[in-house]
C-alpha cells in the first residue's frame, strides 16, 4: 500500500527540516511525500528545494499562500497514494509511525486509523489518547469526535483516499478547519475507524502555533463555527441524535472563544443568554472542573475570566 504524506509548509524554515527528515526516515518505506510551500516569505522553499534532493519521494509543490485547508486538499489532488498521512511542518513522526498505522488499518480492516500522540510544550511532554467505542455507527461516532474522545486533528493518523476525496466545503480562516474535516468524512461515509494506542506523533504547542492566532477574523470565526457545525448536523438529520454532546462542544468552544477575547464575549447581554441557553445541567456535569470554573466567571465578567484562566495555566505549568 503506497501511502501519500501530505505537508503544508508556511515560513516554517525552523523546523520543516526536522520534519521531512522524520518521514525520510520512516521504517516502512512505500511513501510519497508531498511538501506543499504556501507562500512562504522566509527560507523554506529553499529549504525544501535541498531536501529534495536527498530523496526522490520528496515532492515539493510552490503556490500562492492559500491556507492550510486548501493547501492540503491541493496535496490530496496531487497525491496517487492509497491512504493518505497529514503532517504539519512544526512536527515531526515517530520513525515507526507510518507502518503500525498501516498494520492496524490492515488488520483491523479500518478506513480511518487514528494514532495516539505526543504534546510537547514548553519543554514538557505529555500524551494524548483517543477513545472510540466499539458501537461503531455514525451516532457513535459523532458523539466520540463532540465529546473529544476522538480529538478534531487531521494529522498523525491515516485515511483511505476515498474519504479525503468525498469532502469540499469553502470555509477559510477556521481555527477548526481540522474539526469540520473530520465532521465531514463521517457524515459522509461508512466510517470505520481503529485506534492505535501507540503514540505516533509529535505535535509541538509554540507561540506561532495557529491555535495561538489572535487574527481578529480567526477569533470571531471560532464562535461562527459553532452556528455552522449546528446547521450542518441538522442538514443532514444527525442535530437530535447528539444534541447533548453538540451543547458541551459548544460551551468548549465558548470557553475559546472568550480566552481569545472574542467580540461577543465581552457583550454583558449576550453572554447571559448564551449561558441560560447553552449551559444544560447535562454539560455542567460533563464539563471538566477547570472549564466549569471559566465558563461561570466569564458569565459575569470577561476580564475577571481571563484573569482565571491565566491563573489555571500557572498552576497547571507547576503541576507538570
Amino acid at each position: 500500500m503506497k501511502v501519500s504524506v501530505i505537508i503544508p509548509a508556511y515560513n516554517a524554515q525552523a523546523w520543516i527540516g526536522r520534519c521531512i527528515q522524520s518521514v525520510m526516515a520512516q521504517t516502512y518505506k512505500d511513501l510519497e511525500i508531498i511538501v506543499l510551500n504556501d507562500g512562504s516569505t522566509d527560507e523554506t522553499l529553499q529549504l525544501l528545494i535541498e531536501i529534495t534532493e536527498q530523496d526522490e519521494r520528496v515532492q515539493v509543490i510552490n503556490k500562492k499562500n492559500s491556507g492550510t485547508y486548501l493547501t492540503r486538499k491541493m496535496g490530496v489532488k496531487r497525491s496517487i497514494g492509497e491512504a493518505i498521512f497529514h503532517a504539519d511542518a512544526d512536527d515531526f513522526l515517530e520513525p515507526f509511525a507510518i507502518e503500525v498505522l498501516v498494520k492496524r488499518m490492515l488488520k483491523d480492516r479500518a478506513n480511518l486509523v487514528i494514532g495516539n500522540h505526543f504534546q510537547l510544550q514548553n519543554g514538557k511532554k505529555r500524551t494524548v489518547t483517543n477513545f472510540i467505542q466499539k458501537d461503531q455507527s455514525r451516532t457513535s461516532q459523532l458523539k466520540s469526535l463532540f465529546k473529544n474522545d476522538l480529538k478534531g486533528y487531521v494529522w498523525g493518523r491515516l485515511y483511505r483516499r476515498e474519504l479525503l476525496t468525498s469532502i469540499d466545503f469553502e470555509a477559510t480562516k477556521l481555527l477548526q478547519e481540522d474539526f469540520l474535516t473530520n465532521l465531514l468524512v463521517i457524515l459522509k461515509n461508512d466510517v470505520r475507524i481503529a485506534v492505535e494506542e501507540t503514540p505516533v506523533y509529535n505535535y509541538l504547542v509554540h507561540k506561532n502555533s495557529a491555535n495561538s492566532s489572535r487574527d481578529t477574523i480567526f477569533v470571531e470565526n471560532v464562535y461562527s463555527f459553532i452556528e455552522l457545525t449546528e446547521s450542518i448536523l441538522k442538514e443532514a438529520g444527525h442535530f437530535e441524535d447528539v444534541k447533548n454532546e453538540f451543547e458541551l462542544f459548544k460551551c468548549r468552544n465558548w470557553i475559546v472563544y472568550s480566552r481569545l477575547g472574542g467580540r461577543l464575549s465581552r457583550d454583558k447581554r449576550f453572554r447571559s443568554q448564551f449561558f441560560k441557553k447553552s449551559y444544560t445541567s447535562n454539560v455542567h456535569l460533563h464539563l471538566a472542573y477547570h472549564h466549569r470554573l471559566e465558563m461561570m466567571v466569564y458569565r459575569y465578567h470577561h476580564n475577571l475570566g481571563r484573569l482565571v484562566t491565566r491563573s489555571l495555566k500557572q498552576v497547571d505549568n507547576l503541576i507538570n
